[in-house]
């Protein structure tokens, strides 16, 4: 069995999106995964399964939303290693940074070559981007809600269906799993 951490997008944010923690586990146990469990209100699920193909279950999440639910968030997965990654690799950890003002935003897939070359950020006073793999670290002196590097800014940049989390709910997540 494999252990990974689901993150849905544009779950209960500012109103939108609603979905009671309580009834998305019982969508995931209701797909057969177990050990499932859900941390705060913004759809991240951990759950265990012996299905090894990420693709396929995505799919099979998201389609089980939709019935469930009639929308489905884009789900984006990632490991116990991956996560485990994401949390060494954060250059501003080291840097001193307040984790209230680090976010991680999560890719579903690394962005190709031409949006990489073709992505300049928007001028920033403070703010501070790095982007890695699949991952893009954001360090927001100013607050997340003062910046211009927000997961809809990237997504439609890098050309790839993203979702942001705080670094504290980044590596309790990994806590939790690790």
């Amino acid at each position: 069995m494999t252990t990974y951490v689901a993150l849905l997008r544009s779950v209960n944010v500012a109103g939108y999106g609603r979905l009671a923690m309580a009834d998305l586990r019982r969508s995931f146990e209701e797909l057969g995964y177990a050990d499932v469990s859900t941390y705060i209100q913004t759809g991240n699920v951990i759950f265990s399964s012996p299905v090894r193909s990420a693709p396929k279950l995505i799919s099979a999440i998201e389609a089980k939303l939709e019935t469930d639910y009639g929308r489905a968030p884009a789900v984006l997965l990632r490991t116990i290693p991956e996560l485990g990654r994401v949390v060494a690799t954060s250059p501003y950890p080291k840097k001193g940074a307040d984790p209230s003002r680090h976010h991680v935003t999560f890719l579903a897939a690394a962005p190709d070559r031409q949006h990489l070359a073709d992505f300049a950020p928007p001028p920033s006073r403070h703010d501070e981007i790095e982007i890695v793999g699949r991952e893009v670290y954001v360090h927001t002196p100013d607050g997340y809600a003062n910046t211009k590097l927000t997961g809809a800014l990237l997504e439609r940049r890098l050309g790839v269906t993203s979702t942001t989390r705080n670094w504290n709910t980044v590596t309790k997540l990994f806590d939790l799993v690790g």
